[in-house]
């Protein structure tokens, strides 16, 4: 659904489309590449709530790929592999232009990527994207500026639902600027691959020389080319409200009104939309600078440990002097009430009592037994947090190595104090550079055996 209040701009190098309130204009193509203050300046003529940016190189670099399906972390890392340090050949001043945008992508720029699914199960496909410098900063001055939300999105991802219910399996999407070549297999998107930009070569040639077809796919415009001829080349509005004959125009045209009534908007899984990564979320020891740091920290989590443990048995005393006060009021109640009975009802409540706070103190000390026990079992591995109540343990590790975490998995598996032992989650993380396994182990505790009974008595 197409927002009335909302500035949509689609940005290419030197050609951009503003769309407002039903209006469209058109700066195209200027001389010189395109800058923030030039798109800034064209903008202040309109009051918008929110402001969405379309963008095409140099605004926006993308890759297709497919590959398995990725977590935030490992997306986030693909995308700059793929975009920072691919050596895609390009001609021309684009060339030059498109090396230096890919070495200039920082971990300040935004990556992201959508993922379409594949015929084969364990596989995606994944057109990831990042922004240039020039466009995060001109999203900044944008946002400074109108004090509105601004939303960046490349173009292709909001022309690509368009495309893919297209019958033609095979074909060339021409945008502002970019093209692209577009494969489909049993409708599902196989290939996305950007074109070089020709000047007196058909595209069709060149992707017939490159990628072998039965046939010269069909061209897809993004704008009717009637319709591109009849707007401003020097900046100026024009006043033409969209209307239906526009559509029709050109068989193989898609109007930028179609495109916008077909754009959800952003979302936050990658799986059911783009996908803007933030890599400062998933940074939780940013403050931890040296592995030292780690160890004093891991070390204050033994210490809490220590002191959740002692608090439970505080509140086990708790429980047992309540049991204690029930016991002696009932006492006081017989020896009012019933002296007759007094010596034989007051022998079988110590006799409980004396039953009830052995089985309470031994019950205390075989979870300290145990507990220390399996705490000074861990090998391989870094503690980094744990949760104990009743028979059931949860220990939070950290690990170098993925054996580590299997050795430690099968030799508490095998200790007499564990009734059962889960390994509930295994994943990757960085801490400063640093690659570790982040790995849960959940332990069920083996109920005390005579034998741990007897020492238990023998203690006390």
């Amino acid at each position: 659904m197409i927002q009335q209040k909302t500035l949509y701009i689609f940005l290419a190098k030197r050609t951009v489309w503003f769309w407002f309130a039903g209006k469209r204009s058109c700066l195209k193509p200027v001389s010189k590449p395109l800058n923030s203050e030039n798109i800034l300046e064209h903008c202040r003529k309109w009051s918008s709530s929110r402001i969405i940016l379309f963008l095409e190189f140099p605004w926006v670099l993308t890759h297709f790929d497919i590959t398995i399906t990725l977590s935030s972390e490992e997306l986030a890392s693909f995308a700059k592999m793929r975009l920072s340090l691919a050596n895609k050949t390009d001609t021309g001043e684009r060339g030059v232009q498109a090396k230096q945008s890919r070495n200039s992508v920082s971990a300040e720029n935004h990556v992201g990527g959508i993922y379409y699914k594949q015929a084969q199960p364990d596989r995606v496909g994944l057109l990831c994207a990042t922004l240039s410098k020039e466009c995060v900063r001109l999203k900044k001055m944008l946002s400074l500026e109108s004090g509105v939300s601004v939303e960046v999105v490349p173009l292709v991802v909001a022309c690509l639902p368009l495309l893919l219910k297209n019958p033609e399996n095979k074909l060339i999407f021409k945008g502002l600027e970019q093209s692209f070549f577009l494969e489909k297999t049993n409708d599902y998107l196989t290939k996305f691959v950007e074109l070089p930009a020709f000047e007196n070569f058909p595209l069709e040639h060149f992707v017939s020389d490159q990628l072998p077809l039965e046939k010269t796919p069909q061209t897809f415009r993004l704008l009717p080319e009637e319709t591109v001829n009849t707007l401003s080349e020097n900046g100026s509005d024009t006043n033409e409200i969209n209307e239906q004959q526009d559509v029709d125009i050109v068989q193989n045209g898609i109007t930028m009104e179609s495109v916008l009534a077909e754009w959800k908007g952003l979302a936050r899984s990658p799986q059911t939309g783009f996908w803007w990564d933030s890599s400062s979320k998933y940074r939780r020891l940013k403050q931890i600078k040296l592995w030292k740091n780690l160890a004093g920290a891991l070390i204050l989590t033994g210490v809490v440990a220590s002191a959740l443990f002692y608090y439970q048995l505080q509140q086990q005393r708790k429980n047992l002097q309540q049991n204690l006060s029930s016991l002696e009021l009932k006492l006081e109640n017989l020896i009012l009430n019933s002296p007759f009975i007094l010596s034989a009802e007051s022998e079988k409540h110590i006799e409980q009592l004396e039953i009830l706070a052995k089985q309470l103190v031994q019950e205390a000390f075989w979870k300290q037994q145990t507990l220390q026990t399996l705490l000074s079992s861990i090998e391989g591995s870094w503690l980094e947090g744990f949760y104990f109540k009743d028979h059931n343990l949860r220990l939070e590790l950290l690990t170098l190595e993925p054996v580590n975490a299997v050795d430690l998995f099968i030799k508490l598996s095998k200790m007499s104090e564990t009734a059962h032992v889960q390994l509930k989650s295994q994943q990757k993380s960085r801490i400063k550079g640093h690659e570790v396994i982040r790995f849960t182990l959940a332990i069920e505790l083996a109920p005390p055996t005579i034998k741990q009974t007897l020492n238990l008595n023998t203690q006390k």
